[in-house]
C-alpha cells in the first residue's frame, strides 16, 4: 500500500469516527468534538502537578529561568537550520536535508509508528506537566488537563486560568511558556549521554525507543520556541512584544514569516525527495 493510499484511508477513518460521534450527539462539558480534533478535559492530573511542584520549588524555579534564557538559543538555532537549509535547496540542492511533516503511515513507516507514538506520548506528557508545574509555582490556577486526538497525531495540554495568566508578571508568563521546551531539551541531551555511555550494551528495542525519544524531544524543543502564534515561542514573543509599539503587527509578521520559512523547506523537500518514510 503506497503512502498516499495509507494517508487517504487514515483520514477517511478519522472522519467516520467523527461522524459517528457527532450523530450520537454526545453533550459533555469535558468533551469537545471538532472536525480536526477531539479534546477531553480532566482535572485528574491537577493533584499530580501540585505534588510535583511542591517537591522542590527552588529547583523548578531555576529550571524555569534557564528555560527563558535558553529559549533564545533554541529559537535562533532552529531559525538558522531552516534558513540555511532553504538556501541550500536554492543554491546547493545536493547539500540540502529533507524537511517534512511527521505523518503516521506516510512519513513515519508502519514499523516505526509504535515507537514514535510511545516517544511522543512521553515527550508530550513531560512537556505539559512542566507547564502545569510552573503555573502552580507562579500562582496561576490550572483549570484542567486535556488529552487531544487529532487527524494524524495526538497530544495533550494544560489549561491555565487565562485571566490569572494575563495578570501575572511578564517573567512569570515567560517561565510558564518556556517550561515545556526546556524539559524536552534536557531530555534529549540526557538521552545522548545515555546512548553514548551504554552504546552496544542496551537491547535493540531500548536503543530504538531512545533514538525516537531523542528525535522527538529535540525537534519539539527547538520548533516549539519559534515565534509562531499558537506555539509556546509565539506566546513568549507575544508577551514581550505586547510592551512595544506596533506589537500586534510585529507578532503577525513573525508568525507569517516563519510559516513561510517552514513551508518553503517542506515544498522544496517534497519536490526533491518526495515523502521519505522513517
Amino acid at each position: 500500500m503506497d503512502s498516499l493510499t495509507t494517508l487517504t484511508l487514515f483520514i477517511a477513518a478519522w472522519f467516520v469516527v467523527y461522524g459517528v460521534l457527532k450523530l450520537t450527539k454526545i453533550d459533555r462539558p469535558d468533551l469537545e468534538i471538532q472536525p480536526l480534533y477531539i479534546l477531553f478535559k480532566s482535572t485528574r492530573l491537577n493533584n499530580l502537578i501540585s505534588r510535583l511542584a511542591a517537591w522542590n520549588p527552588k529547583f523548578w524555579r531555576v529550571l524555569g529561568n534557564i528555560g527563558v534564557v535558553s529559549s533564545i538559543g533554541q529559537a535562533s538555532f532552529a531559525t538558522w537550520l531552516l534558513t540555511n537549509n532553504l538556501l541550500r535547496f536554492i543554491f546547493k540542492p545536493e547539500q540540502a536535508t529533507p524537511v517534512q511533516p511527521l505523518i503516521p503511515g506516510v512519513t513515519i513507516s508502519i514499523s516505526s509508528l509504535p515507537w514514535f507514538m510511545l516517544a511522543a506520548g512521553v515527550v508530550i506528557l513531560t512537556h505539559e506537566l512542566s507547564h502545569g508545574i510552573q503555573c502552580v509555582l507562579e500562582g496561576v490556577k490550572v483549570k484542567s488537563s486535556a488529552i487531544m486526538l487529532a487527524v494524524i497525531t495526538f497530544g495533550g495540554a494544560v489549561e491555565p486560568d487565562e485571566e490569572e495568566l494575563t495578570k501575572s508578571s511578564i517573567m512569570s508568563r515567560m517561565r510558564i511558556f518556556a517550561a515545556g521546551s526546556i524539559v524536552n531539551l534536557i531530555t534529549g541531551l540526557l538521552i545522548i549521554i545515555i546512548m553514548t555511555s551504554f552504546r552496544g550494551l542496551m537491547p535493540d528495542f531500548l536503543g530504538l525507543f531512545l533514538s525516537w525519544l531523542y528525535f522527538v524531544s529535540i525537534n519539539l524543543a527547538m520548533m516549539n520556541m519559534l515565534p509562531i502564534g499558537p506555539l509556546d515561542g509565539g506566546q513568549m514573543w507575544r508577551t514581550f512584544t505586547d510592551t512595544l509599539p506596533r506589537g500586534k503587527q510585529i507578532q503577525t509578521l513573525a508568525t507569517y514569516a516563519f510559516i513561510v520559512l517552514i513551508l518553503g523547506n517542506i515544498v522544496f523537500s517534497l519536490n526533491m525527495f518526495g515523502l521519505v518514510p522513517i
